[in-house]
């Protein structure tokens, strides 16, 4: 091989390297809970947990037995989907009262939001929802129930912008009526927003002086 084509080799070498990408690691960052606004009946907040309830304050709708957190009442339909940034009747209208925590925030396409719930009911199964409302102006809004138990909730996001999400639950009808007797507790943990990945240049400076080695021993054996 002559020096020339050795010198070609290399740089073609240096050139493809250079043009290599990967996806650089993102890390989930934490969502400080207390930074969330509060309506209606929400307590024990910390950095990583929060309860909410839509129990009455004086614990009228449980019997005598207070799952209320806070000493405040739940809000009613309309107030909680003001609170909530979505239309009236959004989160249905056979619904009495309900509480949410909510944040408004921006994202950027791919960034994945995640927490853990556990949703724990004291009226009969099936009647009392939990969920999830993510609102943006553009896209319009995003409503999705929790399951009872404990479960883990993520949303890719898949375009930029302003969001509000919010996270509650309501009193659900009993025999298709507006129901506010016996109540349910959501307590909402970790949350996490996972930025996509940023995409990482590879100069290619160690493997191109390696590669610059290996082809300098094989011109000095080829002369």
């Amino acid at each position: 091989m002559s020096a020339k084509t050795f010198w070609k080799t290399v740089a073609l070498g240096l050139f493809s390297l250079s043009s290599i990408t990967i996806a650089k690691p993102s890390f989930a960052a934490s969502v400080d809970l207390r930074s969330f606004n509060r309506g209606g009946d929400v307590g024990n907040v910390t950095p990583t947990q929060a309860t909410i309830t839509n129990a009455y304050a004086d614990g009228g709708d449980d019997g005598g037995t207070n799952y209320n957190v806070s000493g405040n009442q739940p809000l009613f339909p309309y107030q909680l989907e003001t609170f909530l940034g979505l239309s009236p009747g959004s989160l249905g209208l056979d619904i009495a009262e309900g509480s949410a925590i909510s944040i408004l925030r921006n994202f950027q396409a791919g960034d994945v939001f995640s927490f853990n719930s556990n949703f724990q009911t004291f009226d009969d199964p099936g009647i009392d929802r939990a969920f999830v409302s993510i609102v943006n102006s553009t896209t319009g809004s995003v409503i999705t129930p929790l399951t009872l138990g404990n479960s883990t909730f993520n949303y890719t996001f898949s375009t930029a912008g302003n969001y509000t999400i919010g996270i509650g639950v309501v009193d659900g009808p009993f025999n298709g009526l507006p129901d506010a007797t016996f109540s349910s507790r959501l307590i909402v943990s970790n949350a996490n927003v996972a930025p996509v990945p940023e995409p990482l240049t590879i100069l290619g400076s160690l493997t191109a002086l390696g590669l610059g080695a290996n082809m300098r021993r094989r011109f000095g054996k080829a002369r």
